[in-house]
């Protein structure tokens, strides 16, 4: 109800401005305007489809007449007329003709200092020979004057009963002018008078508009964090439902790694015993043979000693035959201890074997397993060099970067199931960084199938758009992932993809769940991907590109989740996004080589001595 009578009070000031000026009105000064088009010839005439007439005026009356106008005459030189209106200097554009008024207060310097020779000036109420064709009404009769020397300067012709009819002299001009100069002032007091009163409507009008759009964005505002808040509520809740699964299946792993090896130590302990036993008990049969051997000792002297006394007694017969006796039974006693001892001397020789052969046993069991350890890391460490090889090396990056970016990479086992993607085509520089599901061998193979897919599809597509190639790899992903399969898979990639246009300044943009930032004098600007991976989904539509311009200067960076993800600092909690921006924002000023140093330094101290979590990969590039 209030702008309804605002709008009343506007048009009852116009219409009284209308009735005040009925002698010469705005329906005959737009008629005017084109009988004078008529009786002049541009000089690039024939190159013109439409006439273009500008009018320099706040008098939105005159620009809706001078339309109508223009709609009766049809045409202008056989040729179309469109009518254009002008507030201010800036709003003036290329056109045929440009007509505007004294009494508006526009400096016709100004206005012609934005005009050529092809554009016709005709102002109303100026001074003599100020413009190309001038005007003033006396007594209802309207008299013009001509500046035929700028007119013929420019190449415009006009007809002899034209130039005729013109004032001639600066002298009847100025006469002309004295006699409506009084009617004109009191014209001009009672516009301005009517000018005011508008003034004051409109900054009513704004001052209101102001509020309603002061009130119109904070409840946009609120709308927009509300939005934030949820969407990172449910960002919090989709981590932690992830890394409860991986912590899970980590532990599983661990637990049977575990129970695999405490049945290989029990083993290793119970053979350990039986060999300590089996020593013990080889110590023993030594101990008895040392006793044995004293006392056989013992009896080879006594048969020395005898042996002695049957020489000094040899002629006593009797103990002759004695000590024959006593010598012959020592010598079976003798020889029935030697027939032991050489079965206890082999006997303790055959455990000794068998005691080596259990060694020997657990020796090449210890030295199968470092062998099979020792095959599985030779199988990653050859699976990362093909890894290293299929990615872009940093000699080729410097070629086309040089020193405007840095690739902080950091996988969490041997082989990584981040990667990044940098090429060169058609002028334009692609550039991508993927996050595959999973991390070590499963998340190599793939980066593999993402960094072979995406050479393919880039050499074979005509059009470089990122969208485009972000839907033709999710293609390649999900028939790769499910030829001849019983059941589908879900396994896929997050992915920024960003093509560069260095002499356009534009950047174009898509993304699979992860975003990409953009830095401007430490002011960040987020660019979120479609909420969808590279790989089946159950809404899967086409991804969005966005374009942005960039300045010299600009750094752009994209990532993985690893990074922000990383459990470290005095409490043990991740490292998360919002620092990572604040990092970035701080860093984004100095040389690339640096901010590589910076990022690198900020995650080894905050994860200390915990564990990583997951591959990380971050880049840096910027616009020169």
């Amino acid at each position: 109800m209030k702008y309804t009578l605002i709008f009343l009070i506007l048009w009852l000031l116009f219409t009284k401005c209308g009735f005040s000026q009925n002698k010469f009105d705005n329906h005959s000064r737009s008629r005017y305007i084109i009988d004078i088009a008529k009786q002049v010839t541009w000089p690039n005439e024939s190159s013109i489809d439409t006439f273009r007439i500008l009018l320099l005026s706040s008098d939105t009356g005159l620009y809706r007449i001078m339309i109508a106008t223009a709609q009766n005459v049809g045409l202008l030189h056989k040729k179309p007329i469109r009518v254009l209106h002008a507030y201010n200097y800036e709003n003036i554009r290329n056109c045929e003709i440009i007509f505007f008024k004294n009494d508006e207060n526009f400096d016709i310097d100004k206005v012609q200092k934005k005009l050529t020779c092809s554009t016709l000036l005709i102002t109303e109420n100026f001074e003599f020979h100020k413009s190309m064709i001038n005007f003033i009404v006396v007594n209802n009769v309207r008299r013009y004057e001509l500046n035929l020397s700028r007119l013929n300067e420019c190449g415009y012709k006009l007809t002899e009963l034209f130039v005729e009819g013109s004032v001639k002299s600066k002298a009847d001009w100025e006469q002309l002018y004295k006699k409506t100069d009084l009617a004109l002032q009191k014209e001009k007091e009672i516009v301005e008078q009517q000018n005011q009163l508008l003034l004051r409507q409109r900054a009513e009008i704004e001052q209101q508009q102001q509020i309603i759009v002061k009130q119109q964005a904070e409840i946009d505002n609120q709308i927009r964090e509300i939005e934030k808040q949820k969407q990172a509520l449910l960002k919090i809740l989709q981590q932690v439902r992830l890394n409860k699964r991986l912590l899970s299946e980590k532990v599983k792993e661990l637990e049977q790694k575990e129970k695999i090896l405490q049945s290989k130590n029990d083993e290793i302990n119970k053979k350990s015993v039986i060999l300590v036993n089996q020593k013990k008990e080889i110590e023993k049969q030594n101990n008895r043979i040392q006793e044995q051997k004293k006392v056989l000792s013992k009896q080879l002297e006594q048969i020395h000693m005898q042996q002695l006394i049957m020489y000094l007694f040899l002629g006593i017969i009797l103990l002759l035959v004695f000590l024959g006796f006593f010598i012959y039974r020592n010598y079976k006693i003798k020889k029935q201890a030697n027939i032991i001892l050489s079965q206890k001397n082999a006997e303790i020789l055959r455990q000794n074997e068998e005691i080596k052969m259990q060694k020997e046993q657990i020796e090449a069991q210890r030295d199968e397993i470092a062998l099979q350890k020792q095959e599985i890391m030779d199988s990653i460490r050859y699976a990362s060099r093909i890894q290293q090889a299929v990615l872009p090396p940093l000699h080729v990056v410097k070629n086309i970067l040089h020193e405007n970016f840095f690739i902080f990479n950091r996988p969490r086992d041997i082989v990584s199931g981040d990667y990044y993607f940098i090429t060169e085509r058609k002028n334009k520089l692609i550039v991508s960084a993927a996050d595959c599901t999973g991390h070590g061998v499963p998340g190599a193979f793939m980066s593999l199938l993402g960094i072979s897919f995406l050479n393919e599809i880039i050499n074979r597509t005509e059009t470089i758009d990122a969208a485009i190639i972000l839907n033709h790899l999710r293609h390649n992903i999900i028939n790769a992932l499910n030829k001849g399969a019983e059941y589908q898979t879900k396994d896929g990639m997050d992915m920024v993809l960003c093509v560069f246009d260095f002499e356009a300044k534009v950047v174009e943009f898509a993304g699979a769940n992860n975003p990409l930032y953009h830095i401007r004098n430490k002011q960040l600007t987020e660019y979120k991907g479609d909420k969808m991976p590279i790989g089946l989904y159950d809404d899967l539509k086409p991804f969005t590109k966005h374009i942005i311009h960039f300045e010299q200067d600009d750094v752009f960076y994209m990532f993985s989740d690893g990074y922000a993800d990383q459990f470290g600092g005095t409490e043990g909690k991740k490292f998360k996004y919002k620092p990572l921006k604040d990092l970035l924002i701080s860093i984004s000023h100095l040389p690339m080589n640096e901010q590589y140093n910076i990022v690198e330094k900020t995650h080894d101290e905050w994860k200390g001595n915990y564990f990583q979590v997951d591959d990380i990969l971050l880049i840096g590039i910027r616009c020169t």
